[in-house]
């Protein structure tokens, strides 16, 4: 019986005090968190040993951001060297084709003809001829002026959409081509089976064609954004340009994706460069007999009447500046969120100077750079032009077209040949400093922790959110703490140790980050 009555007692007892946990509960709770919250404030009030620290780690935190705004200054200057050199190497590969090819081809078929061997070393040369000339004969057959005004008729979104899938539309056909052009352009082309050579080489041609009226196109839309009466579809390619910002800022960039996207830049500007020079070429001669009268509003500028200085300058300083200004922001925003300086740049100039000194090839494989098809576009979109200033109706106009015709082949030849000692000697220079490698160390980032979005998490809240010990421990040694994923610049640490040359794997077409730019 007086078992019986304490086991009784005993479960009213629990019951009672499940009860009350039951229903004070929540109060404990509430309870336990002003009490924790109390004695962090009075942490902070009273702890003074925690408030020197945390002042030393503002003061190193105050020295980092100062470096970083430093450095976003600086970004132009590094970047415009290694667009400006770049593009000089561009323009370079670009003269080849009109100077050092043909040269070769004549001086191997004369080569041929007083040896009298029918042995050929530029056969890779001629085949890319055959295929230029081609292509230019199909293309030429395109009406441009009826594409210009069918492009002229379309609305600001069509614009828009246009020139979206074009852009597009030219990136897919660039790689693609340059997959093309490495196996034609290699020894064992012309030793495979004939039914291969000719297939490849009708499906380099349709390429061809099709990139280059591609080009065209984009070439013709600008014309029309260019010469409008009103700066309306001007207006719209600019702000294209600046949606760029949008697509390539608030993404988390390693040094690989920062090449690439230079990479990418220096063909845009160079693509835009040719296609202003053309639209200026055909506008200059298009409108040398018209009236001043009927020049648009974009070609003008207010400080000049110049009517061949405001057809250069207008558009050019338009859509050259804005393609300058969304470059610098873009860089200087991307490099200070992935904590890079600016001194990576000067890497990035020696792996293009190598691949220049080592052959032209491997410098437009890298940079994925379609040369064939703006040499299409260039002769398609001169030859009506030339054909206007050439006349061959008589012998003297046909002789005075021809002796034009030399005379700039040669202006040419001395354009091609100081433009390559130029860079060749600018290069020498470059990879003749000692200081410059491209091996990455820590010494190409600013130190602090990186985060993959736009809140700082330091290393105090990394160790509370992967914390996995219970609450109640009193205190907890966070730096201790054996379950924290590494950081993001512990797993860029290990990269670089693992593999500090990997920028001289970057190419435009290679997927070596997360994306292809």
């Amino acid at each position: 019986m007086v078992n019986d009555d304490s086991s009784s007692r005993l479960k009213a007892v629990q019951n009672d005090g499940s009860r009350k946990k039951a229903s004070f509960g929540i109060w404990d709770l509430l309870y336990r968190c002003c009490s924790s919250v109390q004695s962090q404030l009075a942490e902070l009030m009273y702890d003074k040993s925690s408030g020197t620290s945390s002042k030393a780690e503002e003061n190193v935190e105050a020295e980092r951001e100062l470096e970083q705004l430093i450095n976003m200054t600086r970004i132009p200057l590094r970047l415009e060297k290694f667009m400006l050199w770049t593009l000089l190497a561009c323009f370079d590969c670009f003269l080849h084709y009109f100077t050092v090819m043909p040269l070769r081809i004549i001086s191997d078929v004369f080569r041929i003809r007083k040896k009298g061997r029918w042995i050929s070393r530029t056969h890779t040369e001629r085949f890319m001829v055959f295929l230029i000339v081609i292509a230019s004969i199909v293309l030429s057959k395109m009406d441009t002026s009826k594409a210009y005004h069918r492009i002229k008729r379309q609305s600001s979104v069509k614009l828009y959409m246009l020139f979206g899938v074009l852009e597009m539309a030219d990136k897919m056909l660039a790689s693609m081509g340059q997959s093309l052009f490495t196996v034609i352009l290699s020894g064992k082309f012309f030793r495979q089976p004939r039914f291969r050579q000719f297939l490849l080489t009708g499906i380099s041609l349709g390429y061809l064609i099709c990139h280059g009226y591609v080009m065209v196109l984009q070439t013709v839309a600008l014309n029309v954004a260019v010469n409008s009466y009103s700066n309306a579809f001007l207006t719209l390619l600019l702000s294209m340009q600046f949606a760029e910002i949008k697509a390539s800022l608030l993404k988390r960039t390693d040094k690989e994706g920062l090449f690439q996207l230079a990479i990418a830049d220096v063909v845009e500007r160079s693509q835009i460069t040719f296609i202003l020079i053309i639209i200026a070429l055909r506008n200059i001669f298009a409108n040398s007999k018209l009236q001043s009268s009927l020049i648009p509003r974009s070609w003008t500028l207010h400080a000049t009447s110049s009517v061949i200085l405001g057809v250069l300058c207008g558009p050019m300083f338009s859509v050259i500046g804005s393609e300058l200004l969304v470059d610098w922001v873009k860089h200087a925003y991307v490099t200070k969120f992935n904590r890079i300086r600016p001194k990576i740049y000067d890497k990035f100039l020696v792996i293009m100077c190598t691949d220049y000194t080592t052959s032209l090839k491997k410098f437009c494989d890298r940079l994925g750079l379609p040369i064939q098809a703006l040499v299409v576009l260039f002769i398609v979109m001169i030859r009506p032009t030339l054909s206007q200033i050439l006349e061959f109706n008589s012998f003297t106009n046909a002789a005075i077209a021809v002796f034009t015709l030399a005379l700039v082949f040669i202006c040419l030849i001395m354009i091609k040949i100081l433009l390559r000692s130029l860079l060749i000697s600018w290069s020498k220079r470059i990879l003749a400093n000692e200081q410059l490698s491209t091996i990455v160390t820590e010494q190409e980032y600013v130190p602090g922790m990186l985060s993959g979005g736009t809140g700082k998490i330091d290393q105090n809240a990394r160790s509370i959110i992967h914390n996995a010990r219970p609450r109640d421990v009193p205190r907890l040694k966070l730096q201790d703490s054996d379950t924290l994923p590494p950081t993001l610049n512990e797993l860029r640490r290990i990269k670089d140790a693992k593999n500090p040359r990997s920028l001289e794997s970057v190419t435009r077409y290679n997927m070596v980050s997360k994306r292809i730019w």
